[in-house]
């Protein structure tokens, strides 16, 4: 088979993939799963030895990852309706004068979204954030996008968030080391975002429903079961409320950086590596969210109830990392990988350009940041020895490039835009301008991670 014709047939498994999601709205996992077998016969793996490709690609990649995922969707869910969230928000606001809200609001946004995904975070905190802009005058087309960028930066970047996590596990990346240099990649991107964002002029009201209670001293808006919920289980403190986000991150952390330090068969290595491999750190972390319910944490609703929602957010990410994962093996056994990187070669450009300039383009075209980075990572896993970068450079190319662009295809911007307030154009000119901005100065930061050989 020729070069030409394998590169080809690659380019345009990509158009319909893209095409059938984001035209068409077939479900991603459907279409992934069409692709990646009309790929495997189109390039000569028969009928037979495409399906067993696809069945161990999807396979290894969920027996790596679908631990991670499900305890990283199940704390994300403990910390939503446990009320930490939303304690976490008020702390970071009191720290901040009134004319620093803006930048208080991005602090919140970013520490809660790290487990959450960034549509949760939009709708459990707009109350607050409303309150807020009806209190101090400032513009919703401020502080609700800042609300929404925060977590959608760090959602795309740094695990536990489904799609980081799943992305490092594709690409081999080890999850203290993605943890680190997400949060060097994602930070100036929310600086640069967020303070773009503050330069915004145009005047935008909260949403009515969200600040009538300011008027009549009500304690928040009616009718609402999960704010009633979360009101029932809220007053945890500061320390127990991060206790189950920077855990992990620690452990994690520094089983990856202390433990190559200490002699193999010493037993504090021993006992660092255990509670700081990723599965058990995060499992740890949900059951440090236990006494964020006080004395909930023994019923059914909490230990059973709570755990199946997880499992429910979990199956969306699971399928579609083991099926990208299949994608990334047939693309490893077809030949593929070798052809994409002699053209790279030939056009002249970095290599480092291919992942982003893939993830920015699902991204943009299907309007999910989770599909973007987990689709790209899976395309670009087979080429990482022939493009000859470090998985972890190719990882942070990938979540910078997902975060790019927000506008009226994405579930998120809908929500963001709506609760905020906004029109579709303010949407666009907030969320949208952000999204890109904060996606290229994440980009810039990882090349001079590169240049200086940080990466």
């Amino acid at each position: 088979m020729s070069d030409i014709y394998v590169l080809s047939a690659f380019l345009l498994a990509l158009v319909v993939l893209v095409l059938f999601i984001a035209r068409f709205k077939v479900h991603p996992v459907a279409t992934l799963f069409v692709v990646v077998v009309a790929l495997g016969l189109a390039l000569g793996m028969g009928g037979t030895g495409t399906i067993d490709l696809v069945t161990e690609g999807f396979g290894s990649t969920l027996a790596s990852v679908g631990l991670l995922v499900i305890f990283g969707c199940v704390l994300g869910k403990m910390l939503e309706l446990s009320g930490a969230a939303e304690a976490i928000t008020e702390r970071c606001l009191r720290l901040f004068s009134e004319r620093k809200v803006p930048w208080a609001v991005a602090l919140a946004s970013s520490v809660v979204g790290i487990p959450l995904i960034a549509d949760s975070v939009v709708v459990m905190l707009i109350p607050i954030v409303s309150a807020l802009a009806a209190r101090t005058g400032i513009s919703m087309m401020k502080l609700g996008p800042i609300l929404y960028i925060g977590a959608y930066v760090m959602t795309s970047v740094v695990p536990p968030g489904p799609g980081p996590l799943a992305s490092a596990a594709l690409l081999g990346v080890p999850t203290g080391q993605a943890i680190l240099l997400g949060l060097a990649v994602g930070v100036p991107g929310i600086l640069a975002a967020t303070l773009y964002l503050t330069t915004i002029r145009t005047h935008v009201d909260p949403k009515p429903e969200f600040v009538e209670h300011l008027a009549t001293g009500g304690s928040g808006p009616s009718g609402d079961t999960a704010v009633t919920e979360r009101t029932a289980v809220r007053g945890p403190s500061l320390l127990a409320c991060l206790t189950p986000i920077v855990t992990p991150i620690v452990l994690i952390s520094g089983a990856s950086l202390l433990g190559p330090l200490m002699a193999e068969d010493n037993l504090v290595r021993g006992a660092l590596e255990f509670v700081g491999e990723p599965t058990m750190a995060l499992f740890l972390a949900c059951v440090l969210s236990l006494p964020l319910f006080r004395g909930r944490w023994r019923d059914k609703e909490t230990l059973t109830d709570l755990f199946e929602s997880g499992l429910r957010i979990a199956a969306m990410p699971l399928a579609l990392t083991g099926v990208g994962g299949a994608l990334a093996a047939t693309i490893r056994e077809t030949g593929v990988a070798e052809s994409v990187a002699e053209g790279v070669q030939q056009i002249g450009i970095s290599p480092i350009i291919i992942p982003f300039l893939v993830a920015a383009a699902v991204c943009t075209i299907t309007g999910s940041n989770i599909l973007g980075v987990m689709t790209a990572a899976a395309i670009m896993q087979p080429l990482v020895d022939v493009l000859g970068l470090a998985p972890i450079a190719i990882y942070l190319a990938c979540a910078t490039g997902a975060q790019i662009m927000k506008h009226a295809n994405s579930s998120g911007w809908w929500v963001t835009t709506t609760l905020s307030n906004m029109t579709v154009g303010q949407g666009i000119r907030s969320i949208g301008v952000a999204s890109v901005i904060s996606g290229v100065t994440g980009f810039a930061v990882l090349n001079v991670l590169i240049a200086v050989g940080v990466v």
